[in-house]
């Protein structure tokens, strides 16, 4: 059946996401029967949506826009602008997405962070990917900042599409579609205004005022296999509302690791966080998975007082008919204990495909 209109689906703890009706979805029924393809507007709230962690990065550095050839006006500067992404300039598209913002009566670009070795840094990435020179601001009772003067660098940052102020801040393409080393540069970069904490829940999380600054970050963290959710969050003294990306647990813990923070009070609280033991990653139900079935494909084991634990009875807990879906860490210890798990299944440990379920959906 042809479904020409656009489906737009909200996910638990994901952005909306906007398709085609046709479109082929992985997804399982109310989260009750083993996945299938279907079409995006055959989905119903409560469906459960596979979503795929992980996966392959470019080998190459990323293309980037052509720089600005008109003619240069008064004492306008020379600058140098890559043809492909850098490490320095991956790592200053992070920070300008958390801390930065351009101010084009003055065609400036300003970083803003309270430890200034972190602005020497961006200093030197500066004059390193475009031959500019910056300059350090310090003014009482606000943040020291980084200003760098130009109108190409301005032009060249509007030709990626970052945006200018907090509201329209996104991940530029070259990221998102660039190398792992590039994109793990940028969200140290972004982590300037990312935060762990570990004192009940622990979590990494970033808070940021444009949406899709937020979407574009989940999915950097999800192509590096990492698990995170969203949150907004409103800001009652501001009237605005805020959102929240967290990656909770082991799976910020290991994020904390892949993009380790600059400023050393961080990198001391991350570190605290990552002593900590939290439970298994694979917490996260497998929709369709059956426990009295999971448990007949395993052995039965050796009868008697000694032959305690050599088969299935520590799986007892999957004939438990309160569990009416059995949760990913089941599903592998199974396999992991000589149980030939159908393909599906197999498939969807094999390809990290992880289910939430749709909270909302709309066709138009």
């Amino acid at each position: 059946m042809a479904h020409p209109c656009e489906v737009s689906l909200q996910v638990r703890g994901r952005a909306h996401r906007v398709m085609q009706g046709e479109e082929l979805v992985l997804a399982s029924a109310a989260g009750l029967v083993p996945p299938a393809l279907v079409q995006a507007a055959d989905l119903r709230p409560g469906d459960f949506v596979g979503l795929a962690y992980g996966g392959a990065w470019a080998a190459t550095a990323a293309a980037l826009p052509l720089p600005d050839t008109s003619p240069r006006t008064g004492s306008e500067k020379a600058i140098f602008v890559p043809d492909r992404m850098t490490d320095e300039l991956a790592f200053l598209l992070g920070a300008y997405l958390s801390e930065g913002h351009t101010t084009r009566s003055n065609w400036s670009v300003i970083l803003t962070n309270s430890v200034e070795e972190v602005l020497l840094r961006a200093q030197e990435a500066w004059w390193s990917v475009f031959g500019l020179s910056s300059r350090l601001t310090r003014q009482r009772d606000r943040c020291p900042g980084l200003v760098v003067s130009s109108r190409r660098l301005v032009l060249f940052l509007d030709s990626l599409g970052c945006g200018s102020r907090a509201r329209n801040k996104v991940v530029p393409g070259p990221i998102l579609n660039g190398t792992r080393e590039h994109a793990l540069l940028f969200l140290q970069g972004a982590a300037l205004d990312a935060y762990t904490t570990h004192t009940s829940a622990g979590k990494w999380a970033i808070c940021l005022e444009s949406r899709a600054a937020i979407d574009g970050l989940q999915e950097l963290v999800t192509h590096l296999g990492i698990v995170s959710a969203q949150i907004p969050k409103l800001n009652r003294q501001r009237g605005k509302t805020y959102y929240e990306l967290y990656a909770p647990g082991a799976w910020g813990q290991e994020l904390s690791a892949l993009a380790p923070f600059l400023e050393p009070d961080k990198a001391i609280r991350a570190a605290a966080y990552r002593r900590v033991r939290y439970r298994t990653k694979e917490t996260d139900v497998v929709p369709g998975a059956h426990g009295p079935t999971l448990y007949r494909l395993l052995a039965a084991g050796t009868s008697g007082r000694y032959g305690r634990g050599s088969g299935r009875q520590r799986f007892r807990h999957l004939l438990d008919p309160r569990t009416a879906r059995v949760s990913r860490s089941s599903v592998m210890a199974v396999r992991d204990a000589g149980g030939e798990l159908p393909s599906w299944l197999t498939t969807i440990l094999d390809q990290q495909i992880r289910f939430a379920p749709v909270t909302s959906i709309t066709v138009r």
